[in-house]
């Protein structure tokens, strides 16, 4: 169960991918203004207010682009390189504000350390388009990598972990290599499912099993569900083998059992 946070959903959907949006757009035109406005004087009368607005705004977004990352994590698993960089987005905003308002003093009462403060600024501004960029990118990753990847993966592909004799060892190894939404494997509470033919069956959605393929996703599950009984016996009708052991051929799922499976969740309580 997922206990109520204000930075979760907002109108049903998650917060996260609306506010990073004004993060994304927001601090770097706001670095690159405040770059700008340190090397050309002539600038600072008519924009110098609003740039420290934009690095306001910038902050607070990115605040909240944290803390609803983290909320989201804990309901489809945490990508990690995203969330350490949306850790770094943040930091890196609050020094950048911080530092752009002390310039901002400093130039008004024309001291002598305004341009000291000014090139330290410019760094910070430097080192946040850098950050916001691969926060970005590693979230694109995390949200899309998956999905294309698969329409390149080959149906004539050899099974990982595969043996002469036709046996699968169920190793965390092998359950890697089952990342795409074409061939999707998972690991709870130290057993293997193959979740490739409940991906669009899913009732929380599609992208909520996509971006589980290939790990051990005993946490997400845990934070999503606990130990409701319903989400758990559609859980056991992907049941492939317990971790570390080996099987001759990869369990069928029962069609039936998936599709009242889905539905029993459906009916279930809300999380």
């Amino acid at each position: 169960m997922i206990e109520n946070n204000i930075f979760d959903t907002i109108a049903g959907l998650p917060v996260h991918p609306l506010i990073i949006h004004l993060v994304v757009v927001i601090l770097p035109l706001s670095a690159i203004s405040l770059i700008l406005l340190v090397f050309i004087p002539s600038l600072r009368k008519n924009y110098s207010l609003i740039t420290l607005v934009g690095l306001a705004v910038s902050l607070v977004a990115s605040f909240i682009a944290k803390q609803s990352g983290q909320a989201l994590g804990i309901r489809i698993g945490t990508p990690g390189e995203h969330a350490q960089w949306g850790e770094k987005v943040f930091i890196v905003a609050a020094l950048l504000f911080v530092s752009s308002v002390a310039w901002y003093l400093l130039n008004e009462q024309k001291s002598g350390l305004t341009s000291l403060v000014g090139y330290v600024s410019t760094i910070l501004a430097v080192a946040a388009l850098v950050v916001t960029f691969l926060a970005g990118h590693s979230g694109a990753t995390a949200t899309w990598g998956k999905r294309l990847q698969s329409q390149n993966q080959t149906t004539t592909q050899s099974i990982p972990g595969s043996t002469s004799s036709g046996a699968i060892e169920l190793s965390m190894a092998t359950v890697q290599t089952k990342n795409t939404p074409a061939d999707c494997w998972a690991v709870v509470k130290n057993q293997v499912y193959n979740l490739t033919a409940f991906i669009t069956a899913h009732p929380g959605g599609a992208a909520n099993i996509t971006n589980l393929c290939g790990t051990d996703a005993t946490a997400a599950f845990a934070n999503q569900h606990g130990n409701q009984g319903k989400p758990n016996q559609t859980l056991s009708a992907f049941l492939v083998g317990t971790l570390g052991t080996t099987i001759d051929s990869i369990p069928t799922p029962d069609p039936i059992a998936v599709n009242n499976g889905g539905e029993e969740e459906n009916e279930g309580d809300e999380d």
